[in-house]
């Protein structure tokens, strides 16, 4: 099975910011629909108050790119999947 990590960038006003916001093994195909969950539900702060949303398919379905707007302010996230490709660790460590 893969191993994927689904990444958001967000921003509010100078300050940017990228996080894991989950780990997936599963297929590519299964990866692309919790990314898609995610970059429709996940709010980039714990308080923001969302008033409306809008998400943009990037290529295949392997980014998105949403609007969200608060009450006070627009925040602009960017929601990727990322595929593990090499790693150094002879037995991986099972994701929590």
């Amino acid at each position: 099975m893969a191993r994927w990590v689904v990444l958001v960038q967000a921003g509010y006003g100078d300050e940017y910011t990228l996080d894991e916001v989950e780990h997936i093994e599963d297929t590519l195909e299964r990866a692309r629909a919790r990314l898609y969950e995610i970059a429709c539900t996940h709010l980039p702060r714990s308080r923001l108050r969302q008033q409306s949303r809008q998400v943009y398919r990037i290529g295949d379905g392997d980014a998105y790119y949403a609007t969200i707007e608060g009450k006070m302010s627009t925040h602009r996230v960017l929601y990727r999947l990322a595929e593990l490709v090499w790693s150094v660790d002879p037995e991986p460590k099972p994701w929590q």
